[in-house]
Formats: structure tokens, C-alpha cells, sequence
């Protein structure tokens, strides 16, 4: 993408306040050990990506999945620290994910204000010329 075709950032969502990946989802709240482990993790790591390339649309899916994953995970683990941490990467990554959401109904709304030409006025507008 050319730096003139790149779109503005909202506040929530700019450069120095971007999301990063959460340090050691792995190896602190034990994921890996398992296949829905490695699922979530994988999951969560693409959503990340997305999020980075401003792909938001395909990010809020995939933390969605991911947090859907992580869930699954928590209700499994019987040890009490692993359970703690998985709820605070679960918490953030919820908490991404509401941003996107927020920031693509408040893009859906300001692109329904913008008035446009539709592609039924130019059509006819075409017609009216011959």
C-alpha cells in the first residue's frame, strides 16, 4: 500500500499506541501444552498480524476465535496461576478487540454522513448524456 492510499489511524488505533503482540502467551499461562493450546496461540498471533497490516475486519475475527480458544483452554486448567494468567491475556485481547469493534461501527456510521455518488445516479447520469 503507497503511503498516499494509506488511511488515517483513529487516536485508538495509531502507530505508538498500536496493539503488540502480549509477551509470552506461551510460556507463562502454559499454552502449547496441548493442540487447543497451540490452536488459540496461533490464532491470537494472526489477529495480531491483521491488527498490525490495519486489517481490522479479519483482526476482530480472529481475537474473537482466539479468545473463544483461550476460553476452552481456562476451563480445562485446574492450576490456579495458569488460570490467572490466562484470564489477564483473555482480558487484553477482549479489550482489543472492543477497540476494533468500536473503531469499525464508528468508520460504518461516518461512512453512511459522507454523502457519495451512488452508482445508480451515475448510471443514469451516463444515460442522460447519449
Amino acid at each position: 500500500m503507497t503511503a498516499s492510499r494509506k488511511r488515517s489511524r483513529p487516536a485508538s488505533l495509531q502507530p505508538g499506541l498500536r496493539w503488540r503482540r502480549i509477551p509470552g502467551i506461551m510460556a507463562k499461562s502454559g499454552l502449547g501444552q496441548d493442540p487447543q493450546s497451540t490452536a488459540a496461540a496461533t490464532v491470537l498471533k494472526r489477529a495480531v498480524e491483521l491488527d498490525s497490516e490495519s486489517r481490522y475486519p479479519q483482526a476482530l475475527v480472529c481475537y474473537q476465535e482466539g479468545i473463544d480458544l483461550l476460553l476452552q483452554v481456562l476451563k480445562g486448567t485446574k492450576d490456579n496461576t495458569k488460570r490467572c494468567n490466562l484470564r489477564e491475556k483473555i482480558s487484553k485481547y477482549m479489550d482489543r478487540a472492543e477497540n476494533i469493534k468500536q473503531h469499525l461501527e464508528q468508520e460504518k456510521e461516518e461512512a453512511k454522513e459522507t454523502p457519495g455518488i451512488s452508482l445508480r445516479f451515475c448510471c443514469e447520469s451516463k444515460h442522460l448524456r447519449s
